[in-house]
């Protein structure tokens, strides 16, 4: 691992999200994970 990824990994995380990396043919790749919430049911008020 170079400089420059162990830095983008870092930051990707100082956001708080996660970091995948990922061995390809010829290259390494570094995906940032994203994950937001698209619906939430608040089950104590019974609306599920």
């Amino acid at each position: 691992m170079n400089e420059e990824m162990q830095r983008v990994i870092e930051e990707i995380h100082s956001r708080g999200n996660t970091a995948e990396i990922k061995q390809r043919k010829d290259d390494v790749i570094v995906l940032e994970v994203v994950k937001k919430i698209a619906y939430k049911c608040d089950r104590q008020k019974g609306a599920c």
